[in-house]
């Protein structure tokens, strides 16, 4: 550890107090940043709840500059990762005047790939008629970018199909043995990652990369000395989703459609492998069929493989084996066919693994969405593969987020992800002040939320509510249907703009809501975290409802039954903790600065009337509670 004392860094008097115009000391901040320096330094565990408004990214960022260690960085989000490398890290570097060399790692599939692009270019004029603007810029900008970075392509829509056509898949990649290697975008990443000093990456990064680690496949990430996760609470679901197997009905049809568009281009027309590839597609269209359900996500048991689907995996098994066979015996087998053997391979050996649920550890389900089926197999326990793939493997890790706590103890967290080594633990409040600053309304005499008349009862009262904070407000719902009613209700009624999530971007409606100072969101899951209004025009966060996980839901169901069988008590130990976290990330969208002004709402009648409501109040900010819709008129009266 380089000699600065985190004091003389970030006390009073410090080196960013003389360097930033407007610095402010906190306390929180220096006590943050210690005891990162000391799990660095001691390659110790530590986790570390951060309250809003400590500044816990530059808490943890100084230490990990100063450790001359290999630190990997992992956040929660795109727009965090981006804020780091793009603002913070050069911020510290002229504060502190210190050379290092950091890397920003995204995800494989935002980088081109330039032996498909190739491709591409000897296919476009074939299979497309005319001149497609978008192809043309990318064309364009192959030549001159450095990195590959989509990003760089201000105009290029997120969900061009275009980008998908020529991105890096590991899938697809050929490695060392692709013509393009040298050249390659992802090459020059792992080299500027392996002399990195810090690597940036996002928790999907992190845990797609820990999954394939050891395997030699797809792996982009070098090895590190210690980790940083921003935003820890969301580790357990994001391991379980990467720690996972996924087959989909899309997966079938992108191996066709690769391996014919590659056997045009080396110019081999065989007719039984074109047959066997019509087959497999229309034996998988027969397979998947059997999944489609009334509901979008479902388990899958027994007696949901009695309608043909296991005899019909028979064909899809079969077709697979063929097309593997056939490929193999062509005599003039390039990198990319070989590939393609191998892609046939995995998904045969994925779908057996899920059609035949013998591992007691995994819960076997299915998604519908829109026209894909996604047949699943999510471990019940992330805890047994984070011990092996990371835990046992890393010296030295620092869990950090302003939600990471529940019924102001640590253990959830510890227990979800088998954090039981000796581990430093310290919780800071955040250095702003909610009892000038925020106010909770808890109205009374609503209905249960499981009554038929919830939706319009808490209509009107969102109508009160919205009327004493002149509009400024994220409604915050836990379930589409909820959101889709209650907006129906209101949306002709309210004298703000209204603003819907779904019906546009989720970047344009915050831009929106940013601009349009009294405008109204309706929005669900994807608002609750990771969203930043500063200002007046964020003044109400309201729930409909306390958001625990639908014990009907795959995972969640799985989860309970383990819990169960191990003689716990899944309420206490997993359903509440985890309501607890979420509902901790919805109202945390409120007060951003120590300017911000505004009234927590929750409509859910339960917070009274059961015991465990009391756990959900303790774990709140501490902000003054009231049950009168007057009190909160009067708090924007005295705040203005």
């Amino acid at each position: 550890m380089v000699d600065y004392s985190m004091v003389s860094i970030l006390g009073p008097g410090g080196i960013l107090s003389e360097k930033l115009l407007h610095y402010e000391f906190r306390p929180q901040q220096v006590r943050m940043s210690e005891s990162v320096a000391d799990a660095l330094q001691d390659n110790r565990y530590v986790i570390l709840e951060a309250g809003t408004g400590i500044g816990k990214t530059i808490a943890y960022l100084i230490p990990a500059i100063l450790s001359e260690k290999k630190v990997v960085i992992s956040t929660g989000t795109k727009n965090l990762q981006e804020q780091i490398y793009f603002k913070d890290i050069p911020l510290l570097r002229d504060i502190l005047n210190m050379d290092f060399f950091t890397v920003h790692m995204k995800g494989r599939n935002n980088y081109l790939c330039r032996r498909r692009f190739k491709q591409l270019k000897v296919q476009y004029s074939l299979l497309h008629s005319g001149s497609s603007s978008c192809y043309e810029e990318i064309k364009k900008w192959a030549v001159t970018t450095k990195t590959g970075d989509r990003s760089e392509l201000e105009r290029l829509q997120d969900d061009e199909p275009l980008w998908d056509d020529v991105c890096s898949k590991s899938e697809l990649c050929l490695g060392q043995k692709c013509e393009s290697f040298d050249t390659c975008f992802i090459t020059k990443l792992r080299q500027d990652a392996a002399i990195a000093d810090l690597i940036i990456v996002n928790h999907h990064l992190f845990f797609a990369d820990l999954s394939v680690k050891g395997t030699g496949y797809g792996e982009i990430i070098p090895e590190y000395d210690a980790v940083i996760f921003d935003e820890a609470h969301q580790l357990e679901d994001i391991a379980t989703n990467y720690f996972g197997i996924m087959v989909s009905n899309y997966r079938f049809e992108e191996l066709a459609r690769d391996i014919k568009k590659d056997l045009r281009l080396v110019r081999i027309n065989d007719k039984k492998i074109n047959q066997a590839l019509d087959s497999l597609l229309q034996r998988k269209e027969r397979f998947f069929n059997c999944f489609h359900n009334r509901s979008s996500r479902y388990r899958l048991k027994n007696d949901a493989l009695r309608n043909g689907a296991l005899q019909l995996f028979g064909d899809v098994w079969n077709s697979l084996e063929f097309i593997t066979a056939k490929l193999n015996t062509l005599e003039c087998k390039t990198e990319e066919i070989r590939s393609y053997c191998k892609r046939a391979s995995e998904i045969k050996d994925q779908l057996s693994f899920i059609m035949h649920m013998e591992n007691p550890h995994y819960v076997y389900w299915c998604e519908n969405r829109g026209k894909g089926v996604f047949l699943h197999a999510s471990p019940i326990d992330v805890s047994h593969e984070l011990k092996a793939r990371l835990l046992d493997n890393t010296k030295s890790i620092i869990f950090t987020s302003a939600t990471v706590s529940t019924n102001r103890g640590f253990t959830y967290f510890k227990d979800r992800l088998g954090l039981d080594r000796d581990i430093n633990e310290m919780s800071m409040s955040s250095s702003f002040d909610y009892r000038k600053q925020s106010i909770l309304y808890l109205p009374k005499g609503l209905p249960d939320p499981n009554a038929s008349g919830f939706v319009e009862v808490i209509s009107e009262e969102i109508e009160r509510i919205l009327s004493a904070t002149s509009g400024r407000a994220f409604i915050l719902f836990t379930s589409y249907r909820n959101m889709k009613e209650v907006h129906s209700r209101l949306k002709h009624k309210l004298p703000f703009p209204v603003l819907v999530q779904g019906e546009n971007p989720k970047s344009y409606l915050l831009s929106e809501f940013k601009k349009e100072v009294n405008s109204v969101l309706f929005a669900t899951q994807s608002f609750w975290e990771g969203v930043d209004v500063q200002g007046e025009a964020l003044s109400c966060v309201i729930i409909d409802k306390l958001p625990f996980a639908s014990p009907s839901e795959p995972i969640v169901e799985a989860r309970i039954e383990e819990i169960s069988r191990n003689s716990g008590n899944p309420f206490l130990d997993y359903q509440l903790p985890s309501a607890i976290v979420t509902l901790k990330q919805g109202l945390g969208r409120l007060i951003r600065n120590k300017n911000d002004r505004g009234v927590f709402s929750i409509l859910d009648n339960r917070i009274f009337r059961r015991e465990y409501g009391n756990m959900f109040i303790k774990s709140l900010p501490d902000c003054p509670i009231t049950n009168n819709l007057d009190d909160v008129k009067k708090f924007f009266d005295m705040t203005g």
